[in-house]
């Protein structure tokens, strides 16, 4: 836009230098009219043909238009630069994913636990992937995902039909998975094995049967709510962590692992999660603020502690982001790590504080 508005002021310098040579060449009885044809403001013509010239006001209010543009442009590139992504991608796709999961949680419950056992199968085939390309380690995805998706999609079915615990459930699904992993591996060399192996029962458990916390949530009778809890929770830690970290972050809070975290990041994330979980936990759960507090504070601990992990993990492999199929965000593993480690420790918070299993 710069370049235009630029280009636009060149050719009227040029336009009224060419005009007054030529009044200089020009015999003095034509100069008047010259001179008025040279300051005459340039004119557009509407759909009907009719001549239109901009007025004083139109010319000031279309330059305000492109003073502000550029300005928004410079700022949001600001943004972006700073945060190491595209912002005005990446709060699209949590918008389009906060509104799936909400409006699934609230009218198909089951609609909701099919995205997380997608969301978990989509996480382990992003890590799987890496490992490979990095470690050249041979996950078996076969047996990793099917147990995965059974663990997701039976934690909530068991305890709808009153089949049996969930917690017997991830026990034995866990404990089979794993069996098949070993054997399933023997096909392959003997090199690499015990790598193999390693990586494959660790892909169960994270994000497999910690992200499976999410659906034990669901299982309450105010299951709903309590998700609700969670993904607010963590949302808040993440946006309060950012948005304070950017504006004033000046101390590194885990130079090591994370550099551009920062401890005035982390007293954000405290402050509105803080007051969202709380006002959530009051209001919609019906409990007192002090329980409220002990939560949000439980939330935020590990849903940084999450970030920490998912970070330390690339570090280790080299990448920046897990993968891309999600714009601004990076891959799944990069949207729900922080979720993925609080999913269990709010499940068993919210069981101490409030009841019930």
């Amino acid at each position: 836009m710069d370049g235009h508005v630029s280009g636009s002021d060149s050719d009227t310098d040029a336009q009224s230098s060419a005009g007054v040579g030529e009044s200089s060449r020009a015999p003095l009885t034509g100069s008047g009219d010259q001179d008025a044809a040279a300051q005459a403001p340039s004119s557009t013509h509407d759909r009907h043909g009719h001549r239109h010239v901009p007025s004083g006001a139109e010319a000031t209010v279309e330059h305000a238009l492109t003073e502000f543009a550029d300005a928004t442009q410079h700022a949001v590139a600001e943004v972006n630069r700073r945060a190491g992504r595209d912002i005005i991608a990446a709060v699209g796709v949590a918008i389009v994913i906060l509104a799936a999961l909400g409006s699934t949680l609230v009218w198909f419950p089951w609609g909701f636990v099919v995205i997380v056992a997608l969301g978990v199968a989509a996480a382990q085939i992003e890590l799987s992937g890496v490992l490979a390309a990095k470690r050249q380690v041979r996950v078996q995805k076969v047996p990793l995902i099917a147990g995965s998706v059974v663990l997701a999609l039976g934690s909530y079915a068991v305890d709808a039909f009153g089949l049996m615990s969930p917690a017997l459930l991830a026990v034995w699904v866990v404990g089979l998975t794993s069996v098949v992993i070993l054997v399933v591996r023997l096909a392959g060399p003997t090199s690499g094995y015990l790598r193999d192996v390693g990586a494959s029962v660790f892909l169960l458990i994270y994000p497999g049967l910690l992200a499976s916390g999410v659906v034990s949530l669901l299982s309450h009778d105010q299951g709903p709510w309590w998700v609700a809890t969670l993904v607010v929770g963590v949302a808040a830690t993440d946006t309060g962590g950012y948005l304070v970290g950017v504006v004033i972050g000046k101390h590194q809070f885990a130079p090591r692992i994370s550099p551009k975290k920062s401890w005035e990041g982390v007293a954000g994330s405290v402050v509105l999660a803080g007051c969202l979980v709380t006002l959530m936990v009051t209001v919609l759960l019906h409990q007192t603020w002090w329980k409220g507090v002990i939560l949000a504070m439980v939330i935020v601990v590990t849903a940084i502690a999450g970030d920490l992990v998912e970070s330390v993990i690339k570090r280790d492999l080299g990448v920046k982001d897990m993968g891309d199929l999600l714009p601004g965000h990076g891959g799944v593993m990069d949207r729900v790590d922080g979720y993925i480690l609080a999913a269990f420790p709010t499940w068993l918070t919210m069981v101490f504080l409030f009841g019930g299993v």
